[in-house]
């Protein structure tokens, strides 16, 4: 009989990561003290440890961080209801499937980075287009993943909702869409880390100086203050962990009915 491996505890999950991260990190520092490589402009990790110390009290920059959270914020909650509205109704209506299938499989498929100038011609500068260009890369995975969420509702609740005289809305409303919900969330994590970091890229090839991104640009111009770039860099990288972290806890938290049925 196969054993089940059992899951690592919290705990021991923090402990290990922590001692990958800090070890990974002596290893860069020893190799990069030690001559072994030397190309100009690659981070020395305690450097940029001094430049993120150096940012915590810098009010400037956290507001530079605000814009990039109500910028991705806005994005994430224009993807979430535009994917779980969409997608419930191409899961649950053969005809709204036909309808969006094929510009679905288009638009998905082009890099919102590369959308976000035209955005900004058509809306203008400012959070507004740069969270659009958020929620286009963001809204795939929430969509599909509701989509066949809904598909997956069990039959037996659907027949009975019909036999109480529930219409098709109704039973989308009620049944199928509560049902998918834990898929969506699903989706919404996958989409929370890909919300970040486009709009840390937006920020950097058409923002107006704002964000983490703006604030990248503007301490990498001449390269003057590249540890600095490095730590900004690094706080966009522990933003994403938490975010990531907080949405699972919350999955787990709302939706821990969900895993009985993946036995």
């Amino acid at each position: 009989m196969k054993a089940v491996r059992e899951p690592l505890s919290t705990t021991r999950t923090l402990v290990l990561g922590t001692v990958g991260v800090i070890g990974s990190g002596l290893v860069a520092e020893l190799v990069m003290r030690s001559g072994l490589i030397t190309i100009e402009g690659l981070p020395i990790p305690s450097q940029v440890l001094a430049g993120a110390v150096e940012l915590v009290p810098d009010a400037a920059f956290w507001g530079n961080v605000g814009f990039t959270l109500g910028e991705w914020g806005l994005g994430m909650l224009i993807a979430s209801v535009a994917g779980v509205v969409l997608g419930g109704l191409m899961g649950a209506f053969r005809s709204w499937y036909t309808a969006f299938e094929w510009p679905v499989e288009a638009f998905r498929v082009l890099p919102s980075v590369a959308l976000a100038p035209i955005l900004v011609l058509v809306v203008g500068r400012g959070m507004v287009s740069l969270s659009l260009a958020v929620a286009l890369a963001c809204v795939w995975p929430i969509l599909l993943n509701t989509m066949y969420g809904v598909r997956g509702v069990d039959p037996t609740a659907v027949n009975t909702a019909r036999t109480f005289g529930l219409n098709r809305l109704q039973i989308l409303s009620r049944i199928k869409i509560p049902s998918a919900l834990p898929f969506a969330f699903t989706g919404i994590r996958i989409s929370a880390s890909i919300g970040l970091l486009v709009a840390v890229s937006v920020e950097l090839l058409v923002g107006d100086g704002s964000g983490i991104g703006g604030f990248i640009l503007t301490q990498s111009a001449n390269a003057a203050n590249l540890d600095a770039v490095y730590a900004a860099t690094i706080f966009a990288g522990v933003i994403g962990v938490v975010v990531n972290v907080v949405l699972s806890r919350i999955d787990t938290l709302l939706f821990a009915w969900k895993k009985g049925l993946e036995q």
